[in-house]
């Protein structure tokens, strides 16, 4: 079960002018090996990592573990829906259509597996790449036990041996819970739910639907955050107007990556300052966002700079 319910959402919301535009930077390295959480809320990052420091994150549903994967690192999954976690498969020539990357809008139907993590059943895990753009490899996962606190799992080397068994914690109060299996331990990265509204990251998202690319851009996988993207971008607007008839979207790629596109004639990103995104959250407050820029004052990118006005 979730851990987190009635009594932290009632908690006060801390008053706060609104009205006002915060400038904000974040930066994730001209390489993008930074993910960052950013409290809208706060104004600042509330947590940082390197991708080399998470594989997986955890949370509860009903029947299963919900899995995400650090598609940062362009990580996919096989599922054998075998439960024999010694079953003799050569993961080197499973069919590439067979793999899995996370849907980065963050749905889990019943047509799709990459973010579920099923009782015993054993699943294949493209670890993806490292900060040299090499390969890592690859390993085997299967959640073997389920309880209120935490999850139980086994991992072991592609061909089944160097078996290890690992818990992560079911952390009350947070959304996601992390685990490297790399180093076979979990390493909580995320911050507290309540702390922070988005995650400043690279990550793989689905061209035309299908078609897996590797892109720089802005993530909400919280149930707690909800996002409206329009072309209409006058503050003043927006700053007052009724949001109760817009349709938001709790798809965690709704901000995304095209507030940017590459100009090939100039080398460069240029941002689409008609893009406004309304973020609202749970407790009940309303941001507007905008995109202003993707360089450092060096012409150095992976530097994001953005505005946000709380209404």
């Amino acid at each position: 079960m979730l851990m987190f319910g009635c009594i932290e959402r009632e908690l006060p919301v801390p008053e706060r002018e609104p009205g006002l535009i915060n400038l904000a930077e974040a930066n994730i390295g001209v390489d993008y090996e930074t993910q960052l959480f950013y409290s809208l809320t706060n104004s600042k990052v509330e947590s940082s990592c390197e991708q080399k420091d998470w594989c997986i994150a955890l949370r509860s549903d009903s029947n299963f573990a919900q899995l995400m994967l650090n598609s940062a690192r362009a990580m996919k999954t096989h599922h054998t829906g075998s439960t024999n976690l010694a079953l003799d498969i050569d993961i080197e020539n499973v069919p590439e259509e067979d793999w899995e990357i996370m849907d980065p809008t963050g749905g889990v139907s019943d047509s799709t597996s990459s973010l579920r993590l099923l009782l015993n059943e054993l699943v294949l895990v493209d670890l993806g790449y490292n900060d040299a753009n090499e390969k890592i490899g690859s390993a085997r996962i299967a959640l073997i036990d389920i309880q209120s606190t935490h999850w139980t799992l086994h991992i072991a080397d592609s061909d089944g041996s160097n078996v290890d068994t690992v818990e992560v914690s079911n952390r009350d109060g947070y959304t996601w819970n992390q685990m490297s299996i790399l180093d076979r331990i979990e390493n909580q990265i995320e911050p507290p739910t309540y702390d922070w509204e988005i995650c400043i990251t690279q990550y793989m998202e689905l061209l035309d639907g299908e078609i897996p690319y590797l892109v720089v851009g802005i993530l909400t996988p919280t149930d707690r955050v909800r996002v409206y993207e329009t072309s209409g971008v006058d503050w003043e607007l927006w700053k007052t107007n009724d949001w109760t008839a817009l349709e938001f979207s709790k798809a965690w790629n709704t901000i995304g990556y095209d507030w940017k596109s590459y100009d090939l004639s100039t080398g460069s990103y240029e941002i689409d300052f008609d893009k406004l995104f309304c973020i609202q959250t749970d407790e009940g407050r309303e941001f507007i966002m905008r995109m202003l820029d993707f360089y450092d004052a060096n012409g150095n990118k992976g530097n994001v700079t953005f505005e946000v006005l709380e209404r």
